[in-house]
């Protein structure tokens, strides 16, 4: 055995001398050495003693004696006597008995009940929050403490005071988890609180741990100083549509948006004929391309967690078919109309144009023609007034022959 390790035993031995002369139960820390007295017993060889263990390493009583064989790797009887464990662990827990008889025969019986135990590391609060509503149930943060034995126990402060929990403005849920290798325990604690309106506005939180064993001052927590919120009555929730009116053209888009002025937010919820539609929560519902599947009667409900739910007025989506006039600016039927009638107009005005030409051409062509008779006309007239001329002239020749 080092020197070192030895040194630390003797010391534990007169630690605990005290607790053992006053008392049987005795209390080590796991990993330590342990050492118990063989009371009555001689100091020097040869003694006549033997040790009987009943701990969680046993079956049942097991017998250890300085004659005996050793059982090293937990414990062993040291020559003067007493009873070495070189590290305490969760299954030396039980009980050590010894019987020892002295040179002038008288025997003498010592009694042990050992107990063993870990401090854990500082606990901390793991999802502190940031914010309360005053008025509703809100969850402060968890509380975790690892690596203790005995479990120990773990509460909860406000303002520097104990918070006990009523099961109404105070609920605390608990949780304990060993480790299987270990045996260590993990504790958690959740705390949820109802802050009153008026309060605090920036209460503070902090939460302890008691160790079962030994008696000593708790391990604390970081406080945490959350902001608590005033409810702020809601206002009416308003349903606003784009294009207004909700008539549109197939696959035209569709914007719904509720507004419901609160603090915090509310959660927003749909409702589409009467039916809440499965989507997240959200105050913009789109309607990107609307069919037939899409019309109908459309509201939001806003919850308030201090409030309950509101409902919005309800409003109608419905499809304008193309040709027929409706509410909406600017939609498919409406520039299908006007591209229609530009069409017509752009082929009428065509039309009239090739109509005008077409007359245009007609009469240049009809000009040219007569233009083209006339000089044919002056010459048939000019050779019917030769021929009349020549008539006379032979008809007098005929009269003056002899």
């Amino acid at each position: 055995m080092a020197a070192g390790a030895a040194a630390g035993a003797w010391v534990l031995v007169l630690g605990l001398w005290g607790a053992m002369a006053g008392g049987q139960n005795v209390t080590a820390r796991i990993g330590e050495p342990l050492v118990l007295n063989c009371k009555g017993a001689p100091r020097k060889p040869p003694q006549q003693l033997e040790w009987k263990l009943n701990t969680g390493r046993t079956e049942a009583w097991k017998v250890l004696s300085p004659q005996g064989g050793s059982w090293d790797s937990v414990a062993h009887v040291l020559p003067n006597g007493s009873l070495f464990l070189p590290a305490v662990g969760i299954q030396d827990e039980g009980t050590f008995r010894c019987r020892a008889t002295n040179r002038h025969g008288k025997e003498s019986k010592s009694n042990y009940r050992v107990r063993v135990y870990q401090i854990p590391g500082k606990p901390e609060i793991i999802d502190p929050a940031s914010e309360l509503m005053a008025g509703v149930p809100s969850k402060v943060g968890t509380c975790v403490s690892e690596g203790g034995y005995p479990a120990g126990t773990l509460s909860w402060h406000l303002d520097g005071k104990p918070l006990i929990p009523d099961g109404k403005d105070v609920s605390v849920k608990e949780h304990i988890r060993r480790h299987p290798e270990t045996g260590l325990f993990t504790l958690q604690s959740e705390l949820t609180v109802t802050a009153p309106q008026g309060g605090a506005a920036h209460p503070t939180f902090l939460c302890s741990f008691s160790p079962g064993l030994p008696r000593r001052r708790a391990l604390n927590t970081a406080p945490i100083q959350p902001r608590v919120w005033e409810p702020v009555p809601p206002e009416e929730v308003r349903l606003l549509v784009e294009p207004e009116g909700g008539a549109v053209a197939p696959g035209e888009p569709v914007t719904l948006t509720c507004e419901a002025p609160a603090q915090p937010p509310p959660q927003i919820h749909w409702i589409k004929d009467g039916m809440p539609l499965p989507l997240p929560p959200s105050p913009v519902l789109l309607l990107p391309e609307v069919g037939p599947q899409d019309q109908g009667t459309y509201s939001c409900v806003a919850t308030h967690p201090s409030h309950g739910p509101q409902e919005s007025p309800a409003v109608s989506i419905s499809i304008t078919e193309t040709g027929e006039e409706g509410p909406t600016a600017g939609s498919v039927g409406g520039s299908g109309l006007g591209t229609l009638a530009l069409a017509l107009g752009i082929l009428g005005g065509l039309g009239i144009a090739a109509l005008l030409l077409g007359a245009i051409v007609w009469r240049r062509r009809r000009r040219q023609a007569e233009e083209r008779k006339a000089p044919e006309h002056q010459e048939e007239e000019e050779e019917r007034a030769e021929l009349h001329q020549s008539e006379p002239e032979a008809a007098e020749s005929g009269t003056g022959g002899p």
